[in-house]
């Protein structure tokens, strides 16, 4: 007997859901590489203005809120996961623009496994945030890392307490908004917020057909295409997956940085890399078997 379309369609997706997460988790680090491509000789900050804005348009045409119907409560938790995302993109550029695309996405990691710590209930898990404040220590200038931009490693940080506050604000938004709703309003805020800074000096990023172009792959891949295929195989792969396979990212962002950008980093960032990308594993790991 051949089965229902709906139940072939669902075998399928299950199927092809570690494929999805995979796909996922490599397409920020190309998102983020070609956004410091892009952005060579240009305002940084107008494609994080550019990024939220296009990203908003496509998610508010597809989810298409009743705008009426919501609560105050509801716009209020939408207005600080706004902000949250405004503040962890815009800094992630300014960081981006100053240090190698894998180190700042390494230390922006910082912000997950912080959060991570809030719930331990071992003394192990606090093991994780431990080995990867150390790998931060290493891309300091204590470790001998003079050539990393001080001002960039302080925007990265920004960046990690950022993303903290977004998981955060997340789960209230969550209870708050139902679907795929909050991320679209979020979207929306982070588009105002980031406005005054970004309109201003977009213009050299709307000037040609070709850079338009890069703006909107740039969403995509940092945008839209993950959180679409994380929807699609969360529903489908165990979380601990799920945060096995973003331990990589900072791993994946460095190879992106040096065969894309040429970024090629020095023994203690690479050493760095490595036990962040531990630390975010071990954190996953110890999760799992704590539930």
């Amino acid at each position: 007997m051949t089965m229902p379309a709906p139940q072939a369609r669902q075998e399928t997706l299950t199927l092809l859901a570690p494929l999805l997460l995979v796909l996922s988790v490599c397409m920020p680090p190309l998102g983020g590489g070609l956004a410091k491509d892009v952005s060579q000789g240009h305002a940084i900050l107008a494609l994080a203005f550019l990024r939220n804005a296009l990203a908003a348009a496509i998610m508010l045409v597809i989810v298409r809120p009743s705008f009426m119907r919501l609560t105050r409560a509801q716009w209020g938790a939408a207005a600080a996961l706004g902000a949250a995302l405004a503040i962890m993109n815009a800094n992630f550029y300014l960081a981006l623009a100053r240090l190698p695309l894998g180190v700042s996405v390494a230390i922006e990691f910082l912000g997950p496994l912080a959060v991570a710590m809030m719930g331990a209930r071992r003394l192990t898990d606090y093991l994780w945030p431990l080995l990867a404040f150390g790998g931060v220590l290493l891309l300091t200038p204590l470790a001998g890392a003079e050539r990393l931009d001080p001002v960039g490693l302080g925007f990265a940080v920004i960046t990690a307490g950022a993303w903290a506050a977004y998981i955060l604000l997340s789960r209230h938004a969550g209870r708050q908004i139902s679907g795929m709703t909050g991320l679209a309003l979020a979207l929306l805020f982070a588009t105002l917020f980031t406005a005054p800074v970004g309109l201003p000096v977009s213009g050299p990023y709307l000037s040609s057909t070709e850079m338009l172009a890069k703006v909107a792959a740039v969403a995509m891949l940092s945008t839209l295409l993950p959180y679409a295929l994380e929807f699609v195989a969360l529903r489908r792969v165990s979380t601990a997956l799920f945060g096995i396979m973003m331990a990589m990212e900072p791993a994946l962002s460095a190879i992106v940085g040096l065969f894309l950008l040429g970024e090629v980093l020095s023994l203690s960032a690479v050493s760095a890399i490595a036990l962040i990308c531990l630390a975010a594993v071990g954190s996953s790991l110890s999760r799992r078997t704590a539930q």
